[in-house]
């Protein structure tokens, strides 16, 4: 038993090594291409690393003035960090209401949050929704786009964190109100801190898919100043098509390294 113990345990880390290798090697390769030269990167870009004396380490330097990285990457991680804590604001409260106070309809609104995940707002609702912003005057504004992401980003959290929140034993908040709890005690002193998994998951997804979005933010921000970073990749595509390929893969490096660290931080949680 204990040798077929063993060769299952050999099979399972070789797969796992192998799916590993799958993420990693693109992610060297990524690295590798943003430290060759104007040559290098034209001889073989397909080659993992640079040639020997050919490491380029100004690529990044160059990336980071051609790209505007810092404004970018400031107006990218503004977007973000306001638009995940208003996300978590609004879906937290609002799984709350259904999954642990009992009246009629609760069943429907969330069935309504569900079947909105569904529907590709972005596109569908595109037209209708530039009027109103336009109307507000909020077109090239971080207050525009920041309405926008929260709105999209709503249905997922709530039916993610409803589903969290129906696990914890509704006891908990019967001892607790017993106790002379109110229900805002409730949340914060006994459910917050059992939700962390739950709101781990929902910092990584929302903050993935605000930091990555090119849709929203190529239809609604329009100056220099207010663009987000995966606008600030465009700077690298030259006229006809031509692309200054290493800066770019370093512009990349550096747009995502914070994503990866955001995981790292979270993923004891996650």
């Amino acid at each position: 038993m204990k040798v077929k113990k063993r060769i299952v345990m050999v099979i399972g880390y070789t797969i796992l090594m192998m799916l590993s290798g799958i993420i990693v090697v693109p992610l060297l390769w990524l690295l590798g291409n943003s430290l060759k030269s104007d040559k290098d990167i034209r001889v073989n870009m397909a080659k993992l690393l640079p040639s020997p004396g050919e490491w380029q380490i100004d690529n990044y330097i160059q990336a980071w003035k051609r790209g505007n990285i810092g404004q970018t990457i400031w107006n990218s991680l503004f977007n973000t960090l306001v638009s995940v804590v208003l996300i978590l604001m609004v879906a937290y409260f609002t799984s709350y209401a259904i999954a642990r106070i009992r009246y009629r309809g609760s069943e429907f609104i969330h069935a309504m949050f569900v079947s909105m995940m569904m529907v590709p707002l972005a596109q569908v609702v595109m037209i209708p929704q530039f009027r109103i912003i336009s109307g507000l005057n909020l077109v090239d504004t971080h207050i525009g786009v920041i309405l926008l992401y929260t709105a999209a980003g709503i249905p997922f959290s709530v039916f993610l964190l409803t589903s969290f929140l129906r696990k914890i034993p509704i006891e908990l908040d019967e001892a607790a109100c017993i106790d002379g709890c109110s229900r805002l005690a409730i949340i914060f002193r006994i459910l917050l801190p059992l939700s962390k998994p739950g709101i781990a998951t929902v910092v990584i997804f929302q903050g993935m898919n605000v930091w990555n979005d090119y849709f929203t933010a190529l239809i609604y921000l329009r100056s220099p100043e207010m663009k987000t970073i995966t606008l600030g990749l465009k700077n690298f595509m030259g006229q006809w098509g031509l692309v200054d390929y290493n800066r770019l893969f370093a512009a990349i490096a550096i747009v995502t390294f914070p994503i990866i660290l955001l995981y790292v931080i979270f993923q004891n949680q996650f």
